[in-house]
């Protein structure tokens, strides 16, 4: 999953809106939060950890422990 990929859509079912943290690279929702600034929470701590993900593999790779 590519940080860039992870959207957040606004999805608006009658007078109720919610905001829907969503991998556009797999197609999948990643969860629906009651405020885009939580949803922006969620989106940037998802980034973080698939960043940490990528350093620690190439750190793995390079390991000739």
């Amino acid at each position: 999953m590519l940080s860039d990929a992870i959207e957040i859509r606004k999805i608006t079912t009658g007078e109720t809106t919610r905001y829907e943290v969503y991998d556009s690279d797999t197609g999948t929702s990643l969860g629906l939060f009651e405020s885009r600034e939580r949803a922006e929470t969620e989106r940037h701590h998802l980034q973080q950890s698939a960043r940490a993900l990528h350093i620690r593999s190439r750190h793995d790779d390079t390991d000739t422990g």
